[in-house]
């Protein structure tokens, strides 16, 4: 990690965090910006919940709400795929919207959205793949059933770096902005990893608690989106 005062493409004096020649491009951004994305974000992933909890028939009263939060929508529900593909997509759009916000450069809006559209893969491929993938090997006992389901994850997760890339490249013909596997793409995939363990242990109240992490977890892709900038104009 490089770090060097300079000039962000929002225009503020900030920190540079850097990757390796590998990764993606140095993403310059102040604390404040930062927190802008997050927020946004945030409203995203909250709008989905809100979506998905009326759905389910859940009151959004706050009122109601807040009056008996043990028997909530985020309290109460298991997210699988429906609810981690919704939320992950309100977090990328929450995210996209708050970077074009901040950033009016046409071309690091384009890599937002070509960040987003890779973002969607990333997060909508793995969870299908342990979805499938567990559902397929319950048939064949504990043992199978646990590898599959953990190893699920990160078949799941290198398949939608390729498939999103060159869907990338065709959307969006730019090959500069292929994008490796980073670590934060697995901080993102606290969803498939409980959906693995709520298949190896069904009836875990463990499991289903450390779920509850998961719409916060699912906030990081629409951060990646928020602050993506593009190669070219480095």
């Amino acid at each position: 990690m490089n770090i060097s005062p300079i000039t962000s493409a929002y225009q503020t004096k900030s920190v540079k965090f850097g990757h390796d020649k590998s990764g993606d491009p140095i993403v310059n951004a102040s604390m404040k910006d930062r927190l802008k994305i997050l927020g946004a974000a945030s409203a995203g992933v909250a709008i989905a919940c809100a979506g998905l909890a009326k759905n389910a028939g859940y009151s959004l009263k706050p009122a109601k709400m807040f009056r008996n939060i043990k028997n909530s929508y985020l309290a109460k529900t298991d997210f699988k795929a429906k609810q981690v593909i919704t939320i992950g997509a309100g977090s990328c759009l929450g995210g996209l919207v708050g970077g074009y916000m901040l950033d009016n450069d046409a071309k690091n809006r384009k890599a937002k959205t070509r960040e987003a559209v890779m973002q969607m893969g990333n997060i909508s491929i793995p969870i299908l793949t342990v979805k499938y993938l567990a559902e397929w090997t319950e048939k064949y006992g504990k043992f199978a059933n646990t590898t599959a389901s953990i190893g699920a994850v990160f078949l799941g997760v290198f398949i939608a770096n390729i498939l999103m890339n060159k869907l990338g490249d065709y959307l969006f013909n730019n090959k500069k902005e292929t994008r490796g596997i980073k670590i934060t793409d697995f901080s993102a995939h606290l969803d498939d990893f409980v959906l693995a363990a709520t298949y190896i242990f069904p009836k875990s109240g463990f499991v289903h608690n450390v779920g509850r992490a998961i719409p916060v977890a699912l906030m990081i892709p629409g951060m990646e989106v928020g602050l993506k900038k593009s190669k070219e104009i480095e």
